[in-house]
């Protein structure tokens, strides 16, 4: 996902936003920062690339209503997302256990041939509205393939 927010930004590295555009694509992913507070990309010349960018950032931002961003080539399949993500812990007797859920049961994460992939996002806590915004799959996942945005 950032290599493809990489492409559309202008790849100076002028630093004039602070960072390394690689630094500034992480942060456009999570959310922290919009692609305004690049200076060199609100030139005309880049025009093309700011439209290619915010259709690319809203295509993201649709994906998952939970805000899960997986990419399944950093996923090596730890599992460590299952066993600390709260509703699975909560409602699932193995994932309280350490282990991956069972079979037939309902979980947000799961891993499906040797990658994570979201189960059933609708129950996921971050969607609860009184609730604090878990972030703890992405949190603890030792490869960074889950992203919250």
């Amino acid at each position: 996902m950032i290599q493809k927010i990489l492409e559309q930004l202008p790849g100076t590295d002028c630093q004039m936003c602070g960072m390394s555009c690689a630094d500034f694509a992480a942060f456009l992913l999570s959310g922290d920062l919009s692609p305004q507070e690049c200076p060199v990309l609100q030139e005309d010349a880049y025009a093309d690339r700011r439209e290619a960018l915010a259709a690319l950032l809203e295509s993201l931002k649709a994906r998952a209503k939970s805000g899960h961003l997986i990419d399944p080539d950093k996923c090596n399949g730890c599992g460590i997302c299952l066993i600390v993500c709260e509703y699975n812990v909560a409602n699932d007797p193995e994932s309280r256990r350490g282990k991956g859920p069972s079979k037939d049961a309902k979980v947000v994460l799961r891993i499906v041939n040797g990658r994570v992939v979201l189960a059933d996002e609708t129950l996921c806590t971050r969607l609860l509205q009184a609730a604090d915004k878990c972030s703890k799959c992405q949190d603890h996942c030792p490869t960074q393939a889950i992203v919250l945005i």
